[in-house]
């Protein structure tokens, strides 16, 4: 099925988009995806969180989340007492990161949705949620 090795083609000009801002500011690509994921999605705030909604290994996501934060990129901290759950938080410090992170994300997708009108950017999101649920749906069925 060519339709999915041309997804590899997203994610080289992703990671074409990204390059410059992990180079710039001495990241690997896993740093740069997990500041910019917590960036996006504050609602997961936790290794945990983004080992299961990237679908990361947790030594993968443990080691950067150490670099992160040898740079004072993030910083972790409990809530309510219980010392168990460790949250994760964009410091001040990586306020120019996520900027350059997010204008190369807008590059990216100015890029891939060019010529895209917003009825067929919408659609495409639409379908692409669909095809994702469906494939989180099927890993689940056959764990």
């Amino acid at each position: 099925m060519i339709f999915w090795e041309n997804q590899k083609i997203i994610r080289a000009l992703y990671t074409q988009c990204t390059k410059p801002v992990c180079i710039r500011f001495g990241l690997t690509q896993m740093e740069y995806d997990i500041m910019m994921f917590l960036h996006n999605n504050p609602q997961y705030d936790t290794a945990a969180d983004i080992v299961k909604t990237r679908m990361l290994t947790k030594s993968h996501v443990s080691a950067a989340l150490k670099a992160l934060e040898d740079k004072r990129y993030i910083e972790r901290s409990h809530r309510n007492g219980n010392r168990k759950s460790v949250h994760l938080k964009i410091t001040d410090a990586a306020e120019s990161v996520v900027i350059a992170g997010e204008n190369a994300q807008k590059n990216f997708a100015g890029k891939l949705f060019k010529g895209f009108s917003d009825a067929e950017f919408a659609q495409c999101r639409a379908l692409f949620s669909r095809m994702c649920e469906n494939a989180r749906n099927g890993i689940q069925l056959e764990v």
